[in-house]
């Protein structure tokens, strides 16, 4: 079981960085004194064995302050939060500093893999605990870190799940944190694709080794290790699948699903051939570019199949999803008669102004009900939470809605102008000629 909490850093952060890097808090004891008993049929690295529990991710080894500056000072963000330090304790006796500091150095290359971070082990109390110093600043993007509600839930989650995989206790479900890191999971395009992908893939698979195999061919990576299978792709969140989607995702469930599976006979066809056998059924063979526009209508499902699902590539998905993003985006236009920029401008200040009441209301509504000494009255108050929660979702969809449509009808204008002024050139070259 870890516990975990993060604050802001407004001031001294080397000071902050000295703390935890501490050399009689991080000190390896058994340093250098490895027991080969131990380790009969396992294989050791040396090399990594550490003098201290500190480790560097993304920064400079030992510097790593000058390394943090020079990032704000690159993306010129000086001011404001300075860092972040977060922090992990695990249940006494539980675990042994070896291990707390392989979790922590996992925990922070996923919950802070854009951010130079530096991770400590200390064991100078009854509980060994992990500290982390994180730059507000991306090293890759240069957007500062949002210590929001959403990064809170992902934090826990990330320690839980990792706390899960090493056979550690967990601590028991929080309604607020599970309810917020669930929106997270269905609000994202991410998320969501490897589910359809996982889902699909088991719905033809008889065996987990191939359900891991075929997901590979996706481009997805996957390992398992004590019970939990992770699945993700290069660049974004490892995910727990069964602490993402829930309990039908367990080891055993997906097993029960797999033996049901057995029990359909599938031969699965590439998508030329099944689009040659839809041809022949319609004794058309188009070629050029209308063929090819046929072609990628039966793709995006516009003509039946026989077939159970087949597999476009990642790219040709997320194009779809950009087709019905734009789809949706045409049709709210209409709904509410937006014809100009100024109609545009009108509607989305008075929903972004309904979107704030409505943020306003909910945090609230959150400090109260961490304030709420009964189980009864945290009930009550997470009911009104979750009653405002779709509207704030439907709200958040339209105020991206405007935004997108404005920054494209721009776009399109500006081309638009390009093209006419294009255009007089060709003419003003042709009477001097």
């Amino acid at each position: 079981m870890a516990t975990t909490s993060i604050w802001s850093i407004k001031n001294n952060l080397k000071q902050s960085i000295n703390y935890i890097i501490n050399p009689e808090k991080t000190l390896n004891e058994d340093y250098g004194k490895t027991d080969y008993n131990y380790l009969e049929g396992r294989t050791y690295n040396f090399k990594n064995e550490k003098v201290h529990y500190v480790s560097y991710l993304n920064c400079e080894e030992y510097d790593s302050y000058s390394s943090m500056k020079d990032t704000k000072a690159y993306f010129n963000k000086n001011d404001g939060v300075l860092a972040y330090h977060s922090y992990q304790s695990f249940k006494k006796g539980e675990v042994t500093a070896d291990i707390a500091h392989e979790i922590g150095i996992k925990f922070a290359e996923e919950m802070f893999k854009d951010y130079e971070v530096v991770v400590a082990t200390h064991q100078n109390t009854n509980h060994i605990h992990n500290h982390f110093i994180i730059n507000s600043v991306s090293f890759k993007t240069g957007r500062k870190y949002n210590n929001n509600r959403t990064n809170l839930a992902k934090l826990r989650q990330i320690s839980d799940s990792l706390c899960a995989e090493y056979g550690l206790s967990v601590l028991n479900e929080d309604v607020g944190y599970k309810s917020t890191y669930n929106h997270k999971v269905i609000d994202n395009d991410y998320y969501k694709t490897l589910k359809d992908d996982l889902d699909s893939v088991i719905s033809y698979t008889v065996t987990l080794k191939q359900v891991m195999d075929r997901m590979k061919l996706l481009g997805y990576k996957t390992y398992y290790r004590n019970g939990i299978i992770t699945i993700y792709r290069d660049g974004y969140d490892r995910v727990r699948i069964e602490k993402a989607f829930g309990s039908e995702y367990s080891k055993d469930k997906i097993n029960e699903r797999l033996y049901h599976s057995r029990q359909i006979a599938f031969k699965p066809m590439p998508h030329k051939s099944i689009f040659q056998e839809y041809l022949a059924t319609t004794n058309n063979h188009h070629k050029g570019i209308y063929g090819l526009f046929v072609y990628y209508c039966y793709l995006l499902g516009v003509f039946p199949k026989k077939h159970p699902k087949q597999y476009l590539s990642y790219y040709i998905r997320q194009e779809i999803k950009k087709l019905d993003s734009f789809s949706e985006q045409t049709r709210f236009m209409v709904d509410n008669k937006i014809e100009t920029i100024e109609d545009l401008d009108n509607f989305a200040k008075n929903n972004y102004n309904e979107y704030s009441n409505l943020m306003g209301k909910r945090e609230n509504l959150w400090k109260r009900y961490h304030r709420a000494k009964t189980e009864d009255k945290k009930s009550e108050i997470l009911t009104e939470i979750n009653d405002i929660q779709p509207k704030i979702k439907e709200l958040r969809k339209l105020d991206n809605y405007c935004k997108e449509i404005r920054k494209r009808s721009i776009s399109i204008q500006d081309n638009l102008n390009n093209f006419d002024k294009d255009i007089q050139k060709e003419k003003d070259n042709s009477r001097i000629i």
